[in-house]
């Protein structure tokens, strides 16, 4: 049976930067961020099919 997931939620902060200084993104941390939260909402998933 495949899993739907119809929602993702992407939550950020926006602040003023005072301060002139050019921080690289970390996209490897992002990344393993968005694979953590992802695998953690299909494991969520697969426990209520189970469930039922």
């Amino acid at each position: 049976m495949p899993i739907e997931i119809r929602e993702l939620v992407i939550k950020v902060k926006v602040e003023e930067n005072t301060q002139k200084k050019n921080e690289a993104l970390d996209m490897d941390a992002i990344k393993k961020t968005m694979a953590m939260m992802c695998k953690k909402e299909v494991k969520k998933q697969l426990d209520k099919i189970k469930e039922r």
